[in-house]
């Protein structure tokens, strides 16, 4: 543990110098790319916004005490870098974070704010995207942030307004209702991973208003962006991400597997004669799938709801009946050799379709009572408020995508 009663203090100069450099490393990466997204994050101070938080250090987790009004100069080390920070846990598990930087700088990009729009939040976290947006509509009683969690928004709404941010509105509610008294808004945008979209949300955004939200698929929560058009939504996958689920109506327990189960070193794990499926990883890179891995997870989700990820790749689990998983030099079973065939005939299918990324896929959703069947060539999947049409894209030559391969993940 490390504690803001010892050590040095960093001055302003100091805490100025970490934030430009902050920012640009996120432009350099791509992730910041307009001028309004670069001028919020050189302008919000990202340490004022924190007290207790973790990380990870060699596989175990840090706790810091840190004191927004006098940060010490390893602390913002750690807080301006690109990282995501937890803030709470309950029974083990994050449950209130401060995204990624990247992740939080690509999501402003995709919103395309402008001056004068009306912003409401799922997930306040620790309020600094909502003051990041703040700075971009220029008005802080534009931007309205909910969370289910009293603690969260009592500390959320405390360190906003000693930051310089009281206007922003910070409620206690469950983000299903959305935020009624405050529609129409031009933006609606979850930090939370969800199993469907909300039927209030898309009563409450604005006649071509945009909303961003991590849809969860195959276990974690590509971004979906859609426009409101004319009552229908309509948009496309732009992101590759993990988030912390949500609570309430909008998650669906059983949607995805739970994970899969690891086989008894007694038993036998089949390896067929390997056949290079991806290409090679970089050293960097982590353990969960990533890159062509990733874009694969995606399109088996679409068709096997039995798709998850494990270490050793993207697969089909049936729980303790077995599992199949597509590791980099070939396929992998336990007990099932049916699911085996099943991952490679997907495989295959991916493969034929020109191995489409994540951002390729074109996205609608009909309200759940509204019977239909698949589009041709595409997929449905029947959430709990909204059934989700899925079809491919139509690539232009030389595009790579949007977004499609980002591994960003939030705590």
């Amino acid at each position: 543990m490390t504690d803001f009663e010892d050590g040095a203090r960093a001055d302003e100069a100091d805490v100025r110098a970490r934030i430009e450099r902050y920012a640009d490393e996120l432009r350099a990466s791509g992730a910041i790319r307009s001028p309004r997204v670069d001028g919020a994050f050189r302008t919000v101070q990202r340490h004022r916004l924190l007290e207790t938080f973790y990380y990870q250090d060699a596989g175990s987790r840090v706790t810091v005490r840190h004191d927004p009004g006098h940060p010490r100069p390893d602390h913002l080390g750690l807080i301006y870098a690109d990282t995501a920070l937890a803030t709470r846990y309950i029974g083990g598990l994050p449950s209130s974070s401060t995204s990624q930087a990247s992740l939080v700088a690509r999501m402003l990009e995709l919103l395309d704010l402008r001056a004068g729009m009306k912003v409401f939040e799922v997930g306040a976290g620790t309020g600094y995207n909502a003051a990041l947006m703040a700075e971009i509509v220029g008005d802080q009683r534009l931007v309205v942030t909910v969370d289910v969690l009293s603690d969260v928004v009592d500390q959320t709404a405390r360190l906003l307004s000693a930051a310089g941010y009281p206007g922003i509105r910070v409620l206690l509610r469950d983000g299903f209702a959305g935020v009624p008294e405050g529609a129409p808004f031009d933006r609606i945008v979850a930090t939370v991973g969800c199993s469907d979209l909300s039927p209030h949300w898309a009563g409450q955004l604005a006649d071509g208003g945009l909303m961003l939200v991590p849809l969860e698929h195959a276990g974690h929560h590509p971004l979906v962006l859609v426009r409101n058009d004319g009552g229908v939504l309509r948009g496309r996958v732009v992101l590759w991400t993990g988030f912390m689920p949500v609570r309430g109506p909008l998650h669906i327990e059983g949607l995805s597997p739970r994970g899969w189960v690891m086989a008894d070193p007694a038993d036998v794990i089949h390896e067929p004669a390997p056949e290079p499926r991806f290409g090679p990883r970089r050293p960097d890179e982590p353990g969960l799938p990533c890159g062509e891995e990733s874009d694969f997870l995606f399109f088996l989700g679409l068709a096997d709801r039995r798709a998850c990820s494990a270490p050793q790749g993207a697969g089909l689990s049936n729980d303790v009946d077995g599992w199949a998983f597509m590791a980099r030099d070939g396929i992998r079973w336990w007990k099932d050799v049916d699911l085996a065939d099943e991952l490679d005939r997907h495989y295959r299918d991916w493969d034929a379709r020109g191995r489409p990324m994540v951002g390729d896929y074109q996205v609608s959703f009909l309200p759940i009572e509204a019977e239909c069947d698949p589009p041709r060539g595409g997929w449905q999947i029947k959430r709990r408020f909204y059934r989700e049409l899925v079809t491919l894209g139509v690539r232009l030559e030389g595009e790579q995508g949007t977004g499609a391969r980002a591994e960003d993940r939030s705590a």
